[in-house]
């Protein structure tokens, strides 16, 4: 592949799917700045690795796994993780924009799992995964991915809301 299709390639690729990336990341680091450094990572593993995919849905795939992989090395590597309340940064990047208040609702109890929880939670409810899907991006086994499920809505269940998924982002 010559240096202009390569160009093409990752344009085309943050193109598509850094809305998608930016929003799992941010919900995960809770942080902007760090958001965008995951995502510059992210596209930079892209291009130096140069995988090829079998669809597009597997790119899709391959790129939320290495993001969330670089949100965790983020994470253990800070030790620490943002305290941002999410109301405190709704107007400058919109990220309930276009919910109805009820979804509004699930997404702050989302937003103050552990990153464990609220990866597969994002993966199953809000992308719309199976839980073999979901297994696979995050190279844990469906036992594990069912488990995470399952602790998640035991935490909301006690922050008050039974939660049954169905929130969708655009």
């Amino acid at each position: 592949m010559n240096l202009q299709d390569r160009n093409e390639s990752l344009e085309r690729v943050i193109e598509n799917y850094s809305n998608l990336l930016y929003k799992i990341c941010f919900m995960i680091l809770k942080n902007e700045q760090d958001t965008k450094d995951v995502l510059q990572e992210t596209f930079l593993t892209y291009m130096t690795k140069r995988p090829h995919f079998h669809s597009n849905e597997h790119e899709k795939a391959w790129l939320i796994k290495v993001s969330q992989n670089k949100c965790k090395e983020f994470l253990r590597f800070h030790k620490k993780h943002a305290g941002i309340p999410l109301e405190e940064v709704e107007e400058s990047i919109g990220i309930t924009r276009g919910m109805n208040y009820e979804d509004q609702e699930k997404l702050r109890l989302i937003w103050n799992l552990d990153v464990k929880l609220k990866s597969v939670v994002i993966l199953y409810y809000v992308e719309g995964y199976s839980v073999k899907e979901t297994s696979a991006i995050l190279n844990i086994s469906e036992a594990a991915a069912k488990k995470r499920l399952q602790r998640a809505r035991e935490i909301l269940t006690r922050l008050g809301r039974e939660y049954d998924g169905g929130i969708v982002c655009e």
